[in-house]
């Protein structure tokens, strides 16, 4: 992106409208790109399924649908592969179960009807169709919330494999959710329950936040160089907020060092111990209201980014619900 610009010539845009305001973007991080290294592999090696797991609020429905983004450029945007969600009930009927998977691959029928075998063949024959016009032999579900799936659920899913299988077509389900998968797992093995186990569960990613300043520089990176808004202006995340700054050669990520000291300082003032793991909901929005804040758009104009005060960003940091996370929610969630 160009240096030498006129910092106020930035591009007039509707307020409320961009992704800064409305939460709607994609950062790479480096966990994103781990774990996109690992279900890359997976899916290269046919495993049947694997469970990706962490604490709620660290990003992991929107580093799935990240993933998916890339994996789409990569084999084709007819390639299938589906984001499902799975949704709490009080007891698991095939009706719901099918329907859900045709809410989640977004078929036209997903909710005509009330027979559960006829849902059944419907998303086989769709998957089916799907994997035709890919010219591919394998079909990829990510079910978000899987912790939220009974047993039986899971026969279904394997039904599900065994109808695709017959058809030369393999099946790849990554569930995705809490640390509760986790302990399903343990109790599915010593249950003797190996083939569903195996099936689903037989190789694991754990999902983390932020854990060093080095995390935060890249993830810091995207609001720099790799995010633009409108599209095709040349103007990123930060260089719209901060165009007087931006054109004199700052950037968020020279704030790392100083974001982390911030969050060191927070949690020794409040006493945390928990291993450090930030999550994304947290930080985003640290960052969020750092650019809606100081930036050119706020009341008092563009602020003094080179010089914000560390008091400053531990206010506005405390003010995205971290501490009580860390102090409260994240201890009852674990």
């Amino acid at each position: 992106m160009q240096n030498n610009i006129d910092p106020y010539a930035k591009p007039l845009v509707e307020l409320n409208t961009h992704p800064i305001e409305i939460g709607d973007y994609y950062l790479a991080t480096n966990e994103i790109n781990k774990l996109y290294t690992y279900v890359s592999k997976w899916i290269r090696n046919r495993i049947p399924g694997a469970v990706i797991y962490g604490y709620p609020r660290v990003g992991k429905t929107k580093a799935i649908s990240y993933v998916i983004k890339i994996l789409q450029e990569e084999l084709g945007d007819d390639f299938p592969i589906h984001h499902v969600s799975c949704r709490t009930r009080k007891n698991p009927t095939e009706n719901f179960f099918f329907e859900d998977l045709l809410f989640g691959i977004r078929h036209d029928l997903a909710l005509v009807g009330s027979k559960p075998n006829l849902k059944r063949k419907r998303l086989l024959n769709a998957l089916i169709e799907q994997a035709e016009v890919a010219n591919s032999n394998k079909v990829i579900l990510f079910l978000d919330d899987a912790q939220n799936l009974f047993e039986l659920e899971y026969r279904w899913l394997m039904d599900l494999y065994n109808d695709l299988a017959l058809q030369n077509i393999h099946l790849i389900t990554f569930l995705v959710g809490q640390l509760e998968l986790m302990y399903q797992r343990t109790a599915y093995r010593d249950s003797g329950k190996y083939q569903l186990v195996g099936r689903f569960m037989s190789q694991d990613y754990e999902f983390k936040g932020l854990q060093d300043a080095d995390d935060i520089e890249i993830c810091l990176s995207g609001y720099d160089e790799f995010s633009e808004y409108p599209i095709k202006s040349g103007w990123s995340y930060t260089r719209f907020y901060f165009p007087e700054a931006f054109s004199q050669g700052f950037r968020l990520g020279h704030l790392a060092p100083d974001i982390w000291d911030t969050i060191q300082s927070i949690r020794r003032k409040n006493h945390i111990k928990n291993n450090l793991d930030i999550p994304m909901q947290y930080f985003v929005l640290f960052i969020e209201n750092i650019l809606l804040q100081y930036g050119s758009d706020s009341v008092n104009k563009e602020y003094d980014i080179h010089h914000i005060k560390k008091e400053q960003m531990e206010e506005t940091l405390i003010g995205t619900g971290y501490v009580e996370w860390e102090t409260h929610g994240r201890k009852f969630q674990a």
